[in-house]
């Protein structure tokens, strides 16, 4: 995060997980198989800088809030509840990629719209 700015890395790795989800679905055979592990890929990077984000500025609430940021990666266990929902309804798991598709969308939107207005902010 010395060279690349934070905010362009959360919103390149969600632009670039859309994009993979969006191979998964389409592409098929082995592209699709490398958009899938791509995604991981960009899941990886996505959550210390989301991590990083969501604690800067608590001081000494940081470990309370460190905590509740980890916690907070069960809650995304209801995601996989609506994907095989989805999956389940259409008959095709690669639909279902739909649903973290709209996930990493949010995130960019994140990146790009609010993460800029909390930085221009002064304590």
């Amino acid at each position: 995060m010395r060279f690349i700015k934070p905010r362009a890395i959360l919103v390149g790795l969600s632009v670039l997980a859309i994009i993979c989800c969006i191979l998964t679905i389409y592409a098929g055979g082995a592209l699709g198989v490398y958009a899938l592990v791509s995604i991981s890929f960009c899941m990886s990077l996505m959550f210390p800088t989301i991590y990083a984000f969501g604690i800067t500025g608590l001081k000494e609430d940081t470990k309370l809030g460190g905590s509740g940021m980890v916690m907070a990666i069960a809650g995304a266990a209801v995601l996989t509840q609506i994907q095989g929902i989805v999956s389940d309804q259409s008959g095709s798991i690669m639909l279902a990629y739909w649903v973290p598709a709209f996930a990493f969308l949010v995130i960019a939107a994140y990146g790009v719209f609010i993460k800029p207005k909390e930085s221009s902010v002064t304590p």
